[in-house]
């Protein structure tokens, strides 16, 4: 029994290791194929087609603490602050709405909404019990301590929040900074705006432009 366990062990390796060099092969072949299709309209004297890069095609430039620079204009994110409808009464929520559909009235320029994905931050109540458990010098309490910080990593490893964003363009940053001041009074009394520091805006821009890769 144990030989012929041994055996299919050693099958299924074998079977893998073909499956490898099999996959290998296919990929040097059309390398290959590649490399002869080039030569050849190079000697038909086409150029071949070369893909964009990823710089050619996005259209941000540079970000700054106050605005991005574009291609084309300028442009800034604010975070919006939801609410949760749900735990409205009718007066509350028609109110919400009413101040919303106000703003959309009005402001007609260009914005962008988007909703993405951040993993859960426990940054500061991690560091809150990572000094508690400097202090601390009971065992029970130490054990309570350790389960909280497991408990905090767990949530940031397996975790996502779903959070909402505004971006708002123009053509200079004179213009956007007044367009910036509108959205922020029109949204105050439904969904206020909050500023965003420089190195929350390039995680959004990352994760919006590489929507498969986690932070």
């Amino acid at each position: 029994m144990q030989e012929e366990g041994t055996e299919k062990v050693v099958e299924a390796k074998n079977k893998k290791q073909k499956k490898k060099i099999n996959l290998l092969q296919k990929l040097k072949q059309k390398r290959k194929e590649k490399k002869e299709l080039k030569d050849e309209m190079i000697k038909q004297g086409k150029k071949p087609k070369i893909l964009k890069q990823t710089s050619g095609i996005l259209p941000f430039v540079q970000i700054h603490d106050d605005y991005i620079l574009l291609k084309e204009g300028v442009m800034d994110i604010f975070q919006v602050q939801t609410k949760n409808i749900h735990a409205l009464n009718d007066t509350d929520l028609n109110y919400l709405l009413l101040n919303r559909a106000q703003f959309l009235r009005s402001y007609f320029r260009s914005f962008k909404e988007v909703i993405l994905n951040f993993p859960t931050n426990t940054e500061v109540q991690r560091a809150y019990w990572l000094k508690k458990q400097q202090r601390a010098t009971n065992p029970s309490r130490l054990k309570y301590i350790e389960q909280k910080l497991f408990e905090f990593e767990y949530l940031e490893r397996e975790r996502y929040n779903r959070e909402f964003f505004m971006f708002i363009f123009a053509d200079n940053n004179e213009e956007l900074e007044d367009r910036k001041q509108d959205c922020i009074q029109g949204m105050q009394n439904s969904f206020p705006l909050q500023k965003l520091s420089k190195s929350k805006k390039e995680q959004i821009l990352f994760l919006l432009n590489n929507q498969n890769t986690e932070l």
